[in-house]
């Protein structure tokens, strides 16, 4: 799409803060004006269409996009299959998977999902069990009931965020610690990716393993800010 206004900003509405081009207020796809909680959110996002050169790349404004989807899906009808799909993520969660060899594959992954699958079930009291290899293991109903209703309880903002991550990494479990604080994006990307991290330390570069790497980095980066601007007062 060519760009087709001049001036993006930021600007007050009854009932907080939204987004102008050229004096009009931006709407979502869904054609829900783009209401926002947060001032600084509004003009972080004002910042990424003012950026914009001729034609609009929508993958270069993460933030305008999880905002459409907090405010079209998080907030609409969708959110009742969306907050099944979390589900799925938890009867699967990547976390619970470890490898079988080597022995410091099987460490790293020790080291960076064993605190987290600790941390669910001392934080939630979500009991998640853990197989070696991949094959599927369905964890107890119980679990995803209480991940579920969690899940579920979550504010539409909240939500975005969990969803996106969840969506980024394959893991829930590391969606909510993001989410919380418990990890870094750094972090977060380390416990999404030790597979992949630990081949290209063993065996060396790989431009598209890396390409990916640095993809998954980008977009848990821009979940987090998206956090952080949803609790900034200003």
């Amino acid at each position: 799409m060519r760009k087709f206004y001049k001036v993006a900003e930021a600007g007050t509405a009854p009932g907080g803060y939204v987004v102008r081009l050229d004096g009009k207020p931006f709407r979502t796809p869904l054609k829900s004006l783009l209401l926002l909680s947060s001032k600084a959110l509004a003009e972080a996002i004002a910042l990424e269409w003012a950026d914009q050169g001729d034609e609009i790349r929508p993958a270069s404004m993460p933030l305008t996009q999880l905002a459409n989807t907090m405010i079209d899906k998080a907030r609409g009808a969708d959110r009742a299959e969306m907050n099944g799909q979390m589900r799925g993520y938890g009867s699967s969660d990547l976390v619970c998977y470890f490898a079988t060899h080597p022995a410091d594959l099987v460490k790293r992954h020790q080291q960076q999902w064993t605190p987290l699958i600790e941390w669910m079930q001392e934080k939630y009291g979500i009991v998640l069990e853990t197989v070696s290899g991949i094959k599927y293991h369905h964890q107890p109903e119980e679990s995803l009931d209480k991940l579920e209703k969690i899940i579920s309880a979550l504010a539409p903002e909240i939500f975005t965020v969990v969803q996106a991550a969840a969506a980024t990494t394959g893991s829930v479990v590391i969606a909510l610690a993001l989410s919380e604080g418990r990890l870094s994006p750094e972090e977060a990307h380390q416990a999404a990716c030790v597979d992949e991290i630990y081949q290209l330390r063993t065996w060396g570069a790989d431009a598209e393993a890396q390409k990916r790497l640095d993809i998954i980095q980008s977009e848990l980066n821009a979940i987090a800010r998206f956090r952080d601007l949803l609790k900034a007062s200003s």
